[in-house]
Formats: C-alpha cells, structure tokens, sequence
C-alpha cells in the first residue's frame, strides 16, 4: 500500500486488470474504465469537496 504526504490532492494509481470479470483491481466498473479510455493509471484529485477520476500518465 503506497503511502501519501498529508497535503497531497492528487492520487496516481495503477489499473490492475483481472481478465475474468473485467475490472480492476480497486473495482472500476469495465464501462468507467472504457469511458477514460481504457487507462494503465488513475489519477484522482481533491479540490475542495470535490473529488474527480480521469485517466492518468506515469
């Protein structure tokens, strides 16, 4: 399990596949990950009480 910096706002994780019910290993349903475009890596960012998800770059 990674560990985060207490201010950090932006998380990037990799995309694990299981090839046998077809999501992630954090469970991304396979219609969201196809939305972002089949990604390697999230990124999610908090801003405020906001919090978004879109495909990630390492």
């Amino acid at each position: 399990m990674p560990s985060w910096a207490r201010d950090a706002t932006e998380f990037t994780v990799s995309v694990t596949r299981n090839v046998t019910c077809g999501t992630s290993y954090s469970y991304v349903p396979k219609p969201v990950l196809k939305k972002l475009g089949d990604p390697r890596y999230l990124t999610f960012r908090i801003k405020d009480e906001t919090i978004t998800v879109e495909a990630g770059r390492k």
